[in-house]
């Protein structure tokens, strides 16, 4: 076999663009009723990752010692950096294992599901709720959702970086559309000429015209009696 001069060259694929779906609240409460009928293994993990935004793997891949009082690190990422976060109420129910006739405790609280076991339960689950047609709902949307929810709850985009645990910012700037509270002053500064327009508008309209109406400085004279110094030397000259 001859030598290799050169690599081929292997183009990048780029994560798919456009919207990025996420779950309603209403869904959630319907998938994971439907999960929580099948397996509870699968409805705790469920919340797990709708709550922390971790990756699937991350939270399959935790032991006893990751889970300090109120928050849970993850040293296996996808992007290398560990990083700890803290948990939710409902995290912390979720991650104390059920009531078992086993003696032996397992290394963590999801080791005893994989993720084909996982996946396959999730793919029953939402064909079940009418979400079986829909191509994007993967357990990879609950970090989509996690996401969203901290950035639609006001969350500045450096802290969900930092929760995601995203290697960039720009990967987390893909959330960043949905802060519209951030853009609401916009709407107030282009609504302000309009409003001053409209007032002056008013102010100048066809019945308040310098050309049709009397002049104020005329109609204040009047009204006090008083005339012009001109006016009045014009009117001792008639006498």
């Amino acid at each position: 076999m001859g030598d290799i001069h050169s690599l081929p060259e292997f183009r990048r694929q780029k994560e798919r663009a456009g919207r990025i779906r996420f779950l309603e609240r209403d869904e959630e409460a319907r998938l994971f009723a439907a999960l929580r009928s099948r397996s509870e293994d699968a409805y705790r993990l469920s919340v797990f990752l709708v709550d922390t935004g971790c990756r699937l793997g991350e939270a399959l891949g935790l032991i006893w010692n990751d889970i300090q009082e109120h928050r849970v690190s993850f040293w296996i990422t996808k992007s290398g950096r560990s990083r700890t976060i803290p948990m939710t109420e409902r995290v912390k129910e979720v991650i104390k294992l059920p009531p078992t006739t086993e003696g032996r405790r397992p290394k963590g609280p999801f080791t005893k599901l994989t993720q084909a076991q996982y996946r396959a339960i999730w793919n029953e689950a939402k064909a079940e709720v009418g979400l079986g047609a829909d191509e994007q709902v993967v357990p990879h949307i609950l970090r989509h959702t996690c996401a969203s929810r901290l950035v639609q709850g006001g969350i500045d985009i450096r802290r969900v970086q930092m929760w995601l645990g995203h290697q960039t910012l720009s990967m987390t700037m893909r959330y960043a559309h949905l802060a519209t509270n951030d853009l609401d002053g916009c709407v107030v500064v282009l609504e302000k000429p309009r409003a001053d327009e409209a007032q002056h508008s008013a102010e100048n309209s066809v019945f308040a015209s310098p050309l049709t109406a009397p002049s104020p400085v005329k109609t204040a004279r009047k009204q006090s009696g008083t005339e012009p110094a001109k006016a009045r030397r014009k009117s001792s000259k008639g006498k």
